[in-house]
C-alpha cells in the first residue's frame, strides 16, 4: 500500500513540474489593433500577442508609454498614426519592436 501512495506521489510532482514549465525560445513581437480605422475621439484598443518575453513597453502616437499587457489610445485628430509594442526581459534591456498604423477619419 506505501509504494501505491509513493507512485502516486511522484507521479502528482512530476506532472505538476511538467504543467508549470515557463515557454522558452526566441522573443516574437506580435500586436494587433481592435481596427484599423476609427473615428476622431473613438478609442483604439491595443493587444499583445507576443511570445516568450517578461515586459513590454508601449509607445504611443502622441509619446505616451503604457507598460501594461495591452494599451489603450483614443486620437484626437484624423491621419495615420503609429504604434510601437517593444517587447523583452524584466529591465526591457534585451528588446525587440514592431510598429503599426491605423488610420483615424472625421
Amino acid at each position: 500500500m506505501m509504494r501505491f501512495f509513493a507512485a502516486i506521489l511522484v507521479f502528482g510532482f512530476i506532472l505538476t513540474n511538467i504543467s508549470c514549465t515557463k515557454e522558452t525560445g526566441p522573443k516574437e513581437v506580435c500586436f494587433y489593433f481592435s481596427k484599423s480605422s476609427v473615428k476622431v475621439g473613438e478609442a483604439v484598443y491595443m493587444f499583445n500577442c507576443s511570445k516568450n518575453f517578461q515586459n513590454q513597453l508601449w509607445i504611443l502616437p502622441d509619446g505616451s508609454q503604457q507598460n501594461t499587457r495591452h494599451a489603450t489610445f483614443t486620437p484626437t485628430s484624423t491621419g495615420d498614426y503609429h504604434v510601437w509594442l517593444r517587447i523583452g526581459d524584466y529591465n526591457l534591456v534585451d528588446t525587440i519592436g514592431k510598429s503599426q498604423s491605423f488610420t483615424v477619419t472625421p
